[in-house]
């Protein structure tokens, strides 16, 4: 799925952070959003997932035939800085709440979490509370929960803040890994995981400008 963004125009009261912003993201690549802070980079996520609105500017999901709509919050995972995982729950109980979500059985949903967990590298932890795992593991528990409900947009902001460079270097190789199956933006300052991007898109304050 290709994310278009047209002329976006975002601001806080009289301070602009986007003014006539605009950008494609490739479907099935991993694309950096990179700037410093106050820039917009979670806003800009927030924008794309259709938890904020624009009031000037357009962004357009579009479908392999042309088709174009809205952003739909519902095609999208969203991964957090730190972990919203459920600490007293195993990583395989976190991980269902995808497939669940999107109305699988429970067996169905199982078979699946542990598949994906198996992708990013926990089908050992699978039954472990998520509280005992490290930092690294915590964040591939997230992006694993979005890979088994298929979502096809992975939005990341700032994934790697309460990482090391070891469990980095471990989520910069899982997002160019998830690229063959979801369109995958990240907001960060790491140069690792810039590094492993295909695109990266600087942004500016409006007052850098």
């Amino acid at each position: 799925m290709r994310v278009i963004i047209e002329d976006a125009h975002i601001a806080f009261g009289p301070t602009v952070v986007l003014d006539d912003f605009s950008c494609t993201v490739e479907p099935d690549t991993v694309t950096a959003l990179v700037g410093p802070s106050g820039s917009g980079k979670s806003t800009l996520l927030s924008v794309i997932a259709g938890y904020e609105k624009l009031k000037h500017g357009h962004v357009w999901f579009e479908e392999l035939d042309g088709s174009r709509h809205t952003p739909d919050s519902s095609q999208i995972v969203w991964v957090p800085q730190g972990s919203n995982a459920l600490g007293a729950r195993t990583a395989l109980d976190n991980v269902m709440l995808g497939p669940l979500s999107t109305g699988l059985s429970l067996e169905a949903a199982s078979d699946r979490a542990l598949t994906a967990l198996t992708d990013v590298g926990l089908a050992h932890k699978a039954e472990q509370a998520v509280r005992e795992l490290s930092g690294g593991e915590l964040q591939r528990v997230n992006f694993a929960r979005g890979i088994a409900a298929g979502q096809r947009l992975i939005l990341a902001d700032e994934p790697s803040s309460s990482l090391d460079e070891a469990n980095t270097l471990n989520v910069a190789a899982l997002l160019a890994d998830l690229a063959n199956r979801a369109t995958i933006i990240v907001a960060t300052h790491d140069p690792v995981l810039v590094a492993a991007a295909e695109t990266v898109i600087y942004l500016r304050s409006h007052h850098d400008n």
